[in-house]
Order: structure tokens, then C-alpha cells, then sequence
């Protein structure tokens, strides 16, 4: 059996897409927990009117996507926990894909698949690391490595996780205004192995109706302690300091799109420092560039890049 949280705020446009996904699934042993973070839309009277007895909605007031994943958690009476945003999908096999790792390699806590990705109504497919060391699925002992490219090979839609073992970490952070889905998955990775295949199951959208477009670009962000902190804890783990480069990598690319050249420069810094002769670095700096000059994600402009 597995526990599916739903965090929900403000999306009565998509949480109908969300919740039926879960609901037509090949694998049908499942609670649906939808965590209604305080939302002011009519999100939580769609949810009600689904009328199933598979889905229990919790409400709270407004604390945020990580409170509502951990409260959740909380609530949660499975061992095995998947997570799933109000306004992405899944496809219908993705729950007996995860299943299928969990039975494949029970010596693992986190089971998880590759993701397609909507981008403002264009279908992009990521392309990770040719460094994942399988063709088709197997134990991504190399994580760190993998997530130091261009695009992360997990995202929060896309795993699920032992309950004790995300407990163990404390959850996801609160407090932060992004970033918190990649560190969770970061410290999850300093406790326990992946079992990972690069098959399809998901889709995540970004567009202009929800938050995902509109995160800050900070100076100070409370992540870049966190990171150093998850670092110290998995030193061990193949590929931790490139990973830490690639956090700052991550930041100066965001802040060059948004014109912040500030906050670009400072984080090209602190990546330079931790990794002198990451040769993907430079490459970020150019086509972050190149995005912010053109407008156009820097997902599409790899792309075009690599068809030349």
C-alpha cells in the first residue's frame, strides 16, 4: 500500500488533471491524503465533490508546500509515501513502476523514474548525465554526479520513499521560499540508495498560472547553508562536490535570467571555489546568457544547442 500526498494551494484549475491521474492507476492500493494549505480558490470543494472514499482532505491554514508534504507525512498510514503536485500528473503506470522497485531492490528507500516536462505547452523531454550507469533501471549510486547537470534526474513528483526514512531527515524544510523539493531529495540521498529507471511516468508543467514560474531569486538564500550542512553528511556519497558547485551553478543561471547580475556573479564565485575546473560551469554561464538575452528557457536552449 502507498500513501499519495497532494499538496494543495490555489490550483482548482488542475487539481481535477492531479487527483484523477492518481485515481486511474494499474495499481489501485492506495490512500490519497490532499493537504490543503489554506487555499482561497475553489480547490478543496472540487476535491470534496470527487466524493471517494480513497481521498482524505486535510485543511490548514497557509504554511506553505513544505508544512503541507510534512503534514501530510504525518497523516500518512502507509510505509511506502509518493508525493505528487496539485498541477502535474502521472501516467498510469507510474505507481506499478514504482512498485516494481520496491520489490526489484528492497535494499533501497527512495523509488523513483524519469519525468517528460510541459514547458509553457511545449513537451520537453530532459536529458540527464549520460553518467547513470544503467540503461534501464538499476541502483543510482552516483545521484550527486547525475543531479550536477543540466536537469535533475528526480523530482518530488516522481519518487516515493519509506516513511521512516524521510522521518529520519525531518521531512521537507520549512521556512525556505524554494529549493526545498532538490534538498530533500539531496538529503535523502545521504541516508539511503536509489533505485531509479530511466522510464517516463509523469509530467511536469510549468506555466504561468502557478508559483513554479514565479520563484525569487534571492541573495541570501537560507538553501545555501543547508546545502553545506548536507554536504558534511555526505562527503561519502559519489559526486557531493560537484553537486554543491552545481547548487550555486543552479543559482547563477536563475539570476542571469531574471537580469540579477549581481547575485549571478557572486554564485558563479562560490561555484568557481568549490570546483575550479568544472567544465560545465562555463558552459552554464554561456547559455544562461544566451537565455537571458533571448528569454527562452535554458531547457530549450540546450536543446537547440545539441541538435546543431
Amino acid at each position: 500500500m502507498i500513501s499519495v500526498i497532494i499538496p494543495l494551494y490555489n490550483c482548482e484549475k488542475f487539481i481535477t488533471r492531479s487527483i484523477s491521474s492518481v485515481l486511474n492507476q494499474t495499481v489501485q492500493e492506495f490512500e490519497i491524503i490532499v493537504v490543503d494549505d489554506g487555499s482561497t480558490d475553489k480547490g478543496p470543494e472540487i476535491v470534496e465533490k470527487m466524493n471517494s472514499p480513497l481521498i482524505r482532505l486535510i485543511h490548514q491554514k497557509n504554511q506553505g508546500v513544505s508544512c503541507a508534504r510534512n503534514r501530510g507525512i504525518k497523516e500518512s498510514r502507509y510505509e511506502l509515501i509518493a508525493f505528487l503536485d496539485a498541477d502535474d500528473e502521472w501516467d498510469t503506470d507510474h505507481l506499478e513502476t514504482i512498485m516494481y522497485l520496491y520489490n526489484k531492490y528492497p535494499q533501497c528507500g527512495v523509488f523513483a523514474a524519469s519525468y517528460r516536462m510541459s514547458v509553457w505547452n511545449n513537451i520537453i523531454y530532459p536529458e540527464f548525465s549520460s553518467k547513470i550507469p544503467f540503461k534501464d533501471d538499476g541502483i543510482l549510486y552516483n545521484y550527486y554526479e547525475v543531479a550536477s547537470g543540466t536537469n535533475l534526474p528526480i523530482n518530488s513528483n516522481t519518487y516515493a520513499v519509506r516513511k521512516n526514512i524521510i522521518e529520519s531527515i525531518g521531512g521537507y524544510p520549512t521556512g525556505i521560499p524554494s529549493g526545498e523539493d532538490i534538498l530533500t531529495i539531496a538529503r535523502l540521498n545521504a541516508v539511503c540508495d536509489f533505485a531509479y529507471t530511466t522510464k517516463v511516468t509523469s509530467t511536469y508543467y510549468i506555466q504561468d498560472e502557478t508559483e513554479k514560474s514565479i520563484r525569487p531569486v534571492l541573495r541570501h538564500d537560507p538553501l545555501d547553508r543547508l546545502f553545506y550542512e548536507n554536504y558534511k553528511i555526505s562527503k561519502h556519497k559519489k559526486g557531493a562536490r560537484l553537486f554543491l558547485a552545481s547548487w550555486h551553478k543552479r543559482r547563477m543561471s536563475k539570476a542571469l535570467f531574471h537580469r540579477k547580475y549581481g547575485i549571478a556573479a557572486i554564485q558563479f564565485f562560490k561555484a568557481f571555489i568549490i570546483m575550479p575546473f568544472q567544465k560545465k560551469l562555463y558552459t552554464s554561464l554561456i547559455v544562461s546568457i544566451i537565455s537571458a538575452i533571448t528569454g527562452k528557457p535554458v531547457i530549450e536552449i540546450n536543446k537547440i544547442l545539441k541538435n546543431k
